[in-house]
C-alpha cells in the first residue's frame, strides 16, 4: 500500500504503476500521443509531463513508476506551456491540413492540438507529396507529412505480429523515420499487411490503399453489373462511425446504404463463409480418413497464409486447399451467379467490404482467378464505406432496414461467427460433426473455442474419434504456438493473424486509445456476431437453402470437379 497526492487529492494504490495509469484511474487526466496500453508503447512522444515535487525536470508520466509519497501535479503553468511547446513542436513537422483529412474526426493530434491550443511556429508545407507517401503496396499506404514519429505502429506490429516489420529508421538527412524494412515496398518485405499498424496510428499517416475511385468508375459504367458483399465483422463496427455507440448490428441498414449508393446486387460474404465450410470440412473429412497430413490449418485470413509463405514455407501443404470466403465468394459470382443472372462475367464487378487490409492483397494475387476472370474485381475497408456514404450524405443511422438480395445473400449463424476468433472453427465443426454422424446434432456450441485468449484449445469427438482442435488470434501468438513445437499434436488448427479475429482487423474503424482502455472491443465486436448466429433459425452452414440448390444445379459434389476448380487453390513459397 502506498499513498499519493496528484493535484492536491490524495489517492491510495496498493499496485506499483505508472503515474499516468494511476491518475487515468482516479479521473486525473494527462495528454499522450503515443502511449498505448496493450503494445506497452511510451516514452515516445514526450507530451505526457508532470511536475514531480523535490525534482527539477519534468517527467514523463508514462515512464514513472509511483512511490510512496509522492507529490505530483500535471496542472501548472510550467507544465502546461511545456506540453503546449512539444506540441508545437511536433506541429512543425506535420501537414496541418485538416479539411481533407480522412482522421479529422477521430485524429487524437488534433484533439492534443485543440486542447492545448497550440499553433506551429513555421508551419510544415509540403509542395510535393511523392517524396513523403509510399503507396506502393497494394493494401497500405505511408504517409510521412503526417507521421509523428509517436511510435505506435512500431510497437504494434512488434507485440501483435511479432514480425517488426515496421521499425524506427534514419532517411539521408539522419532523421528519425518508420518504415519496412530497407524503406521497400511493404508487399516486398514480410510484412503481414494486416494494417495492425494502421489502427494503431493516431494520425493519418497509416492508412489503406483507397479503391473507392474504382468503385464508383464501375458503378457509373452503365455496362457493369456491380456486386456489392460485406464481411460478418463490418456489421458489427459501422455503427461506431456514425456516433451510434460500440457494439450495435447495423447489418439492416448497411444493406439501404449499399443500395443507395447504386450497387445493382447486394449480396453478403457470409454466404461465402458457408461456402468454405462446405468446402473445408469437406477436406477436413478426407484428410482425417487417409491420415493427414495434419494439422490442417484454416486459409481463411490472408495475413496468416503470408506468414505462412514468408516464416513457416514447410506447412504450405497443412493450409486447407479451401480459398477465403472473399475468394470462393468471387469465384461463384463470376460463375455460377453470371449463369443465372445471364450476365457475362466480364461484366461483373464483384466488390467486398472487408474489415481487412491483407484482403486487398489477396484479391490482387496472380492466382485468384478463374479462366481469366478475377474472383474480386476491387476490396474497400469498413472505413473506406464510411467515406462514401458520408460523402453521398446519406443518413446512415436513420435508414430504414432492409433485406439482402437472396441468390447470394441467404446465410446461417456458422457464416456470421467467422469475424470472430473462433469462428471458423466453431462453423467448421458444427457441419464436419453432422457430416461424419450423419445426422442433425442439436448440441451445437463449442465455447471452448470462444473468447480472446490468444490460444486455445479442445478435444471434440467426431463419430467415435478424439479430434484435436486449437484456435490461435494474434500472429505473435502463433509464433509462440510453432516455437513451442505444439501443432503436431492437433488434427485442425485456426488461424486469424489479427488479435480477436477479423472484427479487430486493419480496415476498421479507428478507436481512441482512451476508449480503448476502457472496453475490449473485440469482445463487444464479437457479442453482436454471436448474437445473429443465437437468432438464425438455420445455425449450419449446410443448411443454406440458397447454397444447395447451387451446389445441386450448378457445382456439384463439394470439394471434387467443379468445386475444386473454381473454389481451391495450392500456395508456393
Amino acid at each position: 500500500m502506498g499513498k499519493v497526492i496528484i493535484n492536491e487529492k490524495i489517492i491510495e494504490f496498493d499496485e506499483v504503476k505508472s503515474i499516468l495509469l494511476i491518475a487515468r484511474e482516479n479521473g486525473i487526466d494527462i495528454p499522450t500521443l503515443c502511449y498505448l496500453e496493450d503494445c506497452n508503447n511510451i516514452g515516445q512522444c514526450g507530451v505526457c509531463l508532470v511536475e514531480i515535487e523535490g525534482q527539477d525536470r519534468l517527467a514523463r508520466a508514462c515512464c514513472i513508476k509511483v512511490k510512496d509519497g509522492m507529490v505530483i501535479r500535471t496542472n501548472t503553468e510550467r507544465v502546461q506551456e511545456e506540453i503546449k511547446n512539444r506540441v508545437i513542436e511536433l506541429l512543425d513537422k506535420h501537414e496541418f491540413k485538416c479539411g481533407p483529412c480522412k482522421r479529422r474526426e477521430n485524429c487524437e493530434f488534433l484533439k492534443l492540438v485543440i486542447k492545448t491550443k497550440a499553433r506551429a511556429t513555421k508551419p510544415f508545407i509540403v509542395k510535393d507529396k511523392s517524396e513523403y507517401i509510399d503507396d506502393r503496396s497494394k493494401s497500405i499506404v505511408l504517409d510521412r507529412s503526417k507521421c509523428v514519429v509517436c511510435g505506435r505502429c512500431v510497437a504494434a506490429c512488434r507485440v501483435k505480429t511479432g514480425t517488426k516489420a515496421i521499425t524506427f529508421q534514419k532517411n539521408e538527412n539522419n532523421e528519425r523515420i518508420v518504415g519496412p524494412e530497407a524503406l521497400k515496398c511493404f508487399d516486398d518485405t514480410n510484412c503481414l499487411l494486416c494494417g495492425q499498424c494502421v489502427i494503431a496510428c493516431p494520425v493519418d499517416a497509416l492508412q489503406e490503399k483507397s479503391y473507392i475511385e474504382k468503385v464508383q468508375e464501375a458503378i457509373s459504367n452503365p455496362e457493369m453489373h456491380v456486386i456489392a458483399a460485406m464481411a460478418p465483422a463490418v456489421r458489427t463496427s459501422m455503427g461506431e462511425l456514425f456516433k451510434m455507440g460500440y457494439g450495435v448490428d447495423v447489418t439492416g441498414k448497411l444493406y439501404t446504404a449499399l443500395r443507395k449508393l447504386g450497387f445493382d446486387k447486394i449480396f453478403d460474404i457470409n454466404y461465402g463463409a458457408d461456402m468454405t465450410i462446405m468446402e473445408e470440412a469437406t477436406e477436413f473429412i478426407e484428410r482425417y480418413n487417409n491420415n493427414g497430413p495434419f494439422p490442417m490449418f484454416t486459409s481463411c485470413c490472408p495475413s496468416w497464409v503470408r506468414q505462412v509463405e514468408k516464416y513457416y514455407p514447410e506447412l504450405i501443404p497443412n493450409l486447407s486447399s479451401a480459398k477465403s470466403p472473399q475468394q470462393i465468394f468471387g469465384a461463384a459470382t463470376k460463375t455460377y451467379y453470371s449463369e443465372i443472372a445471364d450476365i457475362e462475367p466480364k461484366k461483373i464487378f464483384t466488390v467486398t467490404v472487408m474489415p481487412c487490409t491483407s484482403k486487398k492483397f489477396e484479391a490482387d494475387r496472380p492466382e485468384m482467378e478463374n479462366n481469366g476472370i478475377r474472383n474480386i474485381d476491387a476490396v474497400i475497408t469498413t472505413r473506406e464505406l464510411v467515406r462514401m456514404i458520408k460523402a453521398a450524405k446519406i443518413d446512415f443511422a436513420n435508414l430504414e432496414d432492409s433485406e439482402v438480395d437472396p441468390a447470394m445473400g441467404e446465410h446461417t449463424g456458422a457464416g456470421a461467427i467467422f469475424g470472430a476468433t473462433g469462428g471458423v472453427m466453431e462453423a467448421a465443426l458444427r457441419t464436419a460433426k453432422d457430416f461424419v454422424e450423419g445426422s442433425n446434432l442439436a448440441d451445437i456450441e463449442y465455447h471452448a473455442v470462444r473468447g480472446v485468449d490468444g490460444i486455445k484449445e479442445a478435444k471434440v469427438n467426431i463419430g467415435g474419434e478424439e479430434i484435436k482442435v486449437a484456435v490461435i488470434n494474434g500472429s505473435a501468438n502463433l509464433a509462440q504456438f510453432m516455437k513451442d513445437e505444439k501443432a503436431k499434436d492437433y488434427h485442425f488448427i485456426e488461424v486469424m493473424a489479427c488479435p480477436g479475429g477479423c472484427v479487430n482487423g486493419g480496415g476498421q474503424p479507428h478507436v481512441m486509445e482512451c476508449d480503448r482502455e476502457k472496453i475490449d472491443i473485440r469482445k463487444v465486436r464479437a457479442s453482436v456476431l454471436y448474437n445473429q448466429d443465437k437468432n438464425f433459425s438455420k445455425r449450419k452452414s449446410h443448411e443454406n437453402e440458397a447454397l444447395i440448390k447451387m451446389y445441386k444445379t450448378y457445382i456439384g459434389k463439394p470439394g471434387h470437379g467443379k468445386a475444386h476448380e473454381l473454389f481451391h487453390i495450392k500456395y508456393n513459397k
